[in-house]
């Protein structure tokens, strides 16, 4: 509900990255004489959207199992949207545990699932208002 009420209307974003900007998920870079320097996430954004996102990625790496409780609910959905979800279920769990196997920092893999998140959500809102 956060999501939806600080997004308000989705059509202001033309692509995802721009939600993400907006949101203070980019990644901070500093270019110069063709080095590239990239750290953290910007925050200069919607905090509580970015905190929205994250704290919806706690569980890491997630499981690739579909619930019965789930699809209970799935009953009376648009096809495709399940397809959106099921996609962003997938590509999440792959990079969630990619990631957690390489060792990264559990918060860092959290933000990176949080930045792949947002373009799942772009797509199933546009989707909807289309």
């Amino acid at each position: 509900m956060v999501m939806i009420t600080e997004i308000s209307n989705i059509k202001r974003f033309g692509h995802p990255n721009q939600l993400s900007s907006w949101m203070g998920l980019d990644i901070r870079e500093d270019s110069s004489g063709g080095k590239q320097n990239r750290f953290g996430i910007t925050k200069n954004g919607n905090r509580y959207l970015r905190t929205a996102f994250i704290e919806a990625n706690q569980k890491i790496p997630r499981t690739n199992i579909i619930s019965k409780a789930l699809k209970t609910r799935r009953k009376d959905v648009d096809p495709k949207l399940i397809h959106i979800a099921d996609r962003c279920r997938e590509r999440l769990a792959k990079k969630g545990s990619r990631l957690h196997h390489a060792g990264k920092h559990r918060n860092k893999v959290k933000v990176a699932c949080a930045r792949e998140m947002v373009g799942f959500v772009w797509e199933s809102l546009t989707a909807v208002s289309a």
